[in-house]
C-alpha cells in the first residue's frame, strides 16, 4: 500500500512529466484546497496572533473595535454614534453579534478553545470570529466597519468566508497594518 502523502509525491512527478490527467490534477488540489479550508484560523489557535490582531483593529482609526470593557463603555458609543450620524440609540443596535462577518457556526465555536472561552457566552454576549479583521470578538462590542446581515451561523456559510480570506485565515503572521491604508 502507498502512504497518501507518498501518492501525492508520484502524481506530482506525473503531472511534471505529462503524464497525469487534467482532470486528476484538478481533484488533488481541490482536495488540498477544501482541506485548507476546514481548518480554524489561526488566530483562533494562537493567542499571540489573535491579540495582535484584534489590538491593530482597536487603534486603527477606521476600525476602532470596542469599547474595551462593556459594562463601562465610556464616550465609545457616543463617538461612533458621531461617526455614524446617527443616536448612540441607534449605534448600540449595531454589534459584533449582528453583524455580518461575525461568525458563531457550530465549527468556528469548536475552534475557539481554552479558558478564556470557556464558556463561550456570558452575561453580555457571546465570543466569536470576525471574518473581517481576523480575531476573537465579542458579540457585545462593534467597530467602525460594521456591516448588518448577521452573525453567521452555518458551517457551510463559515466555509465560505474561509475560503475567501484563506490566505490571511491560515496566516501565522498578524495582519499587516499597511493593509489598512487607504491607497
Amino acid at each position: 500500500m502507498i502512504p497518501q502523502d507518498l501518492k501525492q509525491w508520484l502524481d506530482i512527478g506525473h503531472a511534471k512529466n505529462g503524464n497525469m490527467k487534467r482532470s486528476t490534477l484538478r481533484n488533488i488540489i481541490r482536495e488540498a484546497l477544501e482541506d485548507s479550508v476546514k481548518q480554524c484560523p489561526a488566530p483562533t489557535q494562537n493567542v499571540g496572533l489573535n491579540t495582535a490582531n484584534r489590538d491593530r483593529a482597536i487603534q486603527a482609526d477606521f476600525i476602532k473595535y470596542g469599547p474595551l470593557n462593556v459594562e463601562e463603555p465610556g464616550d465609545y458609543w457616543e463617538q461612533i454614534a458621531k461617526r455614524w450620524n446617527t443616536s448612540v440609540e441607534a449605534a448600540k443596535k449595531s454589534r459584533c453579534g449582528n453583524c455580518v462577518a461575525f461568525d458563531i457556526s457550530p465549527r468556528m465555536l469548536e475552534c475557539i478553545p481554552g479558558k478564556t472561552s470557556e464558556p463561550v457566552e456570558d452575561k453580555d454576549g457571546i465570543l466569536g470570529y470576525c471574518w473581517m479583521h481576523h480575531f476573537k470578538c465579542h458579540s457585545a462590542r462593534s467597530c467602525n466597519t460594521w456591516a448588518a446581515g448577521g452573525p453567521i451561523k452555518e458551517d457551510k456559510v463559515s466555509y465560505d468566508w474561509q475560503k475567501r480570506n484563506l490566505k490571511v485565515a491560515l496566516d501565522s503572521e498578524p495582519i499587516d497594518p499597511s493593509m489598512y491604508q487607504d491607497i
